[in-house]
């Protein structure tokens, strides 16, 4: 590894790193060659004839990464850009030869982008398999039909399988658009997941395989910090500035009843209770929400977290300190499908928190990591095992069996910012993961148990 430090001649910390560095190299930033395009241009043919000193000139770091890239290139010289052969190469050599040496057609196509869109990752992957498993989930799935059919048998070993990929530059436009905030559907949605958009927009996503079916009308032309569907299937979102917000029309009861007495609802008095919850905040702003099998949960700026239950035609509410700073995520599941109502969070200081209203917060975190939680979702059904996906600010996402402890990671590349954990009719569990120009599902092979981060 080299470090390059920048120090001011004679200061007692530049002495300090002479003292304790062996064979070190010093450059003087004084010196004509860095500082004139003359002795630049001299010094950089001389270091390089390849390179352009005209175009590379203040910056003498141009000129030594075209001769690291040319001194790397006889290897790929007569690269292809095709799946296998990607993946199974050097990717900091594969990158630096779409950035340097392919033309624009090559970096503009299908393998191209989403080689460039994941790269972060694939350099940090140590396996063949696991690039071609990030490769992959970056790859429209309407598009590379063979380079598709190659990496998924390269990923085979691997404990994902991805389902689906949908990304901007798909040529289908199947692609529902970036996603601030994700959940699952219920009631009339329950066969959709609901995806929040940068100006406010929720699109109603098929799991299946990621196409935006529907879209509902906000008030708010911002983007959503969380959006949730209660369990009648009203939607609703909170925004940046913890307001909270129906979206769409909320559910109406069929009969006679419901117009005579529309109060009489439970379902009412929720929806009522959960729009109202932002008037009873006193020193804090909602930051997260989401939704529970008989009501709803809030975080705040404050690190608390509010947990809202109907009860007996009545909405109670209990709330407990969980997190040093803001909560970030939030998500809820009932036990064996109608026990406890159990509520998970996460905050900026990296903390997964457990806790069930009416009974002490564990006193210990489920997860501790240095970056913020991003989001959480879990699943929860009868007779399968509960789960937990977790989006981390690196990028890493994790999804957790709740009873056997295993421990799923990926890592996609782009920043990640929501998570959906949820079961298909057939009772397969998928995560769906949320980026800026991406959105893609996996699904965790069976009986594979998998603790890399």
């Amino acid at each position: 590894m080299r470090l390059i430090i920048e120090a001011r001649t004679g200061a007692p910390c530049t002495e300090h790193l002479f003292e304790q560095t062996r064979n070190s190299a010093v450059m003087d930033l004084m010196d004509p060659r860095w500082t004139t395009p003359e002795t630049f241009s001299r010094w950089a043919l001389a270091t390089d004839p390849a390179a352009d000193a005209e175009q590379c000139y203040p910056l003498p770091g141009a000129v030594v990464r075209s001769e690291q890239v040319t001194e790397a290139s006889p290897s790929i010289d007569s690269f292809v850009l095709a799946a296998e052969t990607m993946v199974r190469a050097d990717p900091h050599a594969v990158t630096a030869w779409l950035d340097h040496h392919a033309g624009a057609a090559e970096r503009e196509s299908d393998l191209g982008r989403a080689w460039l869109r994941a790269g972060q990752s694939l350099c940090v992957s140590d396996t063949a398999s696991a690039r071609a498993l990030t490769l992959i989930a970056a790859l429209d799935s309407d598009t590379g039909t063979d380079a598709r059919h190659a990496l998924h048998g390269l990923a085979q070993s691997e404990p994902w399988h991805v389902a689906h990929t949908s990304t901007r530059e798909g040529m289908s436009g199947h692609w529902p658009g970036p996603a601030t905030a994700l959940c699952a559907g219920t009631a009339l949605h329950a066969r959709h997941v609901l995806c929040a958009g940068h100006l406010g927009d929720v699109r109603l996503l098929d799991p299946t395989n990621g196409r935006a079916v529907g879209r509902l009308t906000s008030p708010h032309n911002g983007p959503a910090a969380a959006i949730f569907c209660l369990p009648d299937g009203t939607v609703v979102a909170v925004d940046d500035f913890g307001g909270v917000n129906l979206v769409g029309e909320a559910p109406r009861r069929p009969g006679l009843r419901a117009l005579l007495e529309p109060d009489a609802d439970p379902w009412t008095r929720l929806r009522r209770a959960v729009l109202a919850f932002p008037q009873r905040m006193a020193g804090a702003t909602l930051t997260t929400a989401a939704s529970l099998p008989d009501g709803a949960v809030f975080g705040d700026s404050g690190g608390r977290v509010h947990v809202l239950l109907l009860k007996e035609n009545t909405v109670d509410v209990t709330s407990s300190t969980l997190h040093d700073g803001p909560v970030t995520a939030v998500t809820g599941i009932s036990l064996e499908g109608t026990g406890p109502t159990v509520v998970y969070s996460g905050g900026v200081d990296g903390t997964i928190r457990v806790w069930s209203p009416g009974v002490a917060p564990m006193p210990e975190p489920l997860l501790h990591d240095p970056t913020p939680v991003v989001d959480l979702s879990a699943s929860s059904s009868e007779g399968r095992s509960a789960a937990l996906a977790v989006a981390q600010g690196d990028g890493l996402v994790q999804l957790l069996d709740l009873d056997s402890g295993t421990d799923l990671s990926f890592r996609p590349g782009p920043p990640v910012r929501a998570v959906c954990c949820l079961r298909t009719g057939a009772g397969e569990l998928r995560t769906m993961i949320g980026m800026d120009d991406c959105i893609t599902t996996l699904v965790p092979r069976p009986s594979r148990t998998h603790n890399s981060r």
